[in-house]
């Protein structure tokens, strides 16, 4: 039985979660034969090799996949990206660019191989394999934490039982961050059971796009996103995902049309983006309020966006980089703290004004001018506060400390 059928037998299963034996099945012995099988592959390093993925294996966006592209553009080394989407698969080969099925084994061949490996979730982006001790492990993540994290042990004794690596401190060497203050390291080191001596300040590569001035550029990111050329204003609604997977907009049918008449008015565009991990978004469109595919890249929806409208999200802290202003909507705020948490005083780190209903929040975009000045300061003051670098060279600093060569623009 090869990879793949044992995958599709599992997934045929997959109603069945709740059970322990499926549990146990998924989680740890089919981890323990891609141990098994990776053992058959030599484990000598190509130097020179470089394996990618993210959100699971499913997507194609964030850290690393900015740093797939820069090195596929400014070096020599042999780039791959393992992907569980035949989508994905495609769409990266159509680019010109190397990519592999995560259920061939060819993925657990290179994987044995690879001198580096960069991911944005963990090992789900992968493989659960027996990884060569001179292969170093990058855990590219996402973003600042401001809503908590689970800090409970991630796998139980099984994981023990069957010799498996799959807690983080077992296979990630380094843990990308943005941030300067130990307070921020000391949040992930404990979420995720890392030595602070794991996490690297040296920012995210995604964010060096926010540093991007091409004009012509930002004309045709638009342009994907079928934005008309007369739109004067674009807002960003981007609240972070709840518990039930689902993107509600919290506003009547009489909120609703009294922003779309603003929006109308101003000529305006009020585009609403969901988490990727939402299941269901529930929102009906106005000529003016646009749903935007969530696979959109975040990043790219910055660079147009004049306002930005979230909540816990740490969007506000990336998008603080483009010094614009920020209006906080955390409409379910007394019950997400009670359910999630959040590890700041929201007050404290809004690098805007906080809003708990429809009618303050349009009034708001109204007197974005006045709000924009008042806030500027504060803007400022957590952008320095959470971001360490602000000079669009992550992706620099990252590959100078790893010592991964490559050619610098001029």
């Amino acid at each position: 039985m090869n990879l793949k059928s044992l995958h599709r037998i599992l997934n045929k299963y997959d109603n069945f979660k709740q059970n322990r034996l499926y549990t146990i099945t998924r989680k740890f012995i089919f981890p323990f034969m891609l141990k098994v099988v990776s053992k058959l592959f030599q484990s000598k390093i190509d130097d020179k090799l470089i394996v990618m993925s993210a959100y699971g294996g499913y997507e194609y966006l964030d850290n690393t996949k900015y740093l797939f592209e820069f090195l596929n553009r400014h070096s020599d080394y042999k780039l791959v990206w393992i992907t569980r989407s035949h989508e994905i698969l495609n769409k990266i080969r159509k680019k010109g660019y190397k990519a592999v099925y995560i259920y061939d084994l060819e993925a657990i061949r290179l994987l044995r191989k690879a001198k580096f490996i960069f991911i944005t979730h963990g090992y789900v982006d992968i493989l659960p394999i027996e990884f060569s001790s001179e292969t170093i492990v990058i855990f590219t993540w996402h973003g600042t934490p401001i809503k908590k994290m689970d800090e409970s042990p991630i796998y139980d004794k099984w994981s023990d039982f069957f010799h498996l690596k799959l807690k983080y401190d077992q296979y990630v060497d380094y843990m990308l961050t943005p941030t300067k203050d130990k307070r921020e390291h000391k949040i992930l080191s404990k979420a995720f059971k890392l030595s602070l001596k794991k996490i690297l300040p040296l920012g995210y590569p995604k964010l060096d796009l926010l540093f991007n001035k091409d004009e012509n550029f930002i004309t045709k990111l638009k342009k994907s996103h079928q934005i008309p050329d007369n739109i004067d204003r674009i807002i960003l609604y981007c609240p972070t995902y709840r518990q039930n997977f689902t993107l509600n907009f919290p506003f009547e049918p009489e909120h609703l049309k009294k922003l779309n008449n603003l929006l109308e008015n101003t000529n305006s565009l009020f585009l609403i983006k969901a988490h990727m991990f939402v299941k269901k978004i529930n929102i009906i469109d106005y000529p003016n309020i646009k749903v935007i595919t969530k696979t959109a890249n975040i990043e790219e929806l910055y660079l147009i966006t004049d306002i930005l409208i979230t909540d816990y999200s740490s969007t506000m802290l990336d998008f603080s980089l483009l010094n614009r202003p920020i209006l906080l909507f955390p409409y379910d705020h007394d019950e997400y703290l009670e359910e999630i948490g959040l590890y700041y005083n929201l007050e404290d780190i809004a690098p805007g004004p906080i809003f708990f209903d429809a009618d303050t929040l349009i009034e708001s975009i109204k007197n974005i001018s006045q709000i924009d000045k008042d806030y500027k300061e504060k803007r400022i003051r957590i952008r320095d506060r959470f971001n360490k670098h602000i000079d669009g060279k992550s992706t620099e600093r990252l590959l100078d400390f790893l010592k991964i060569d490559y050619r610098r623009n001029i």
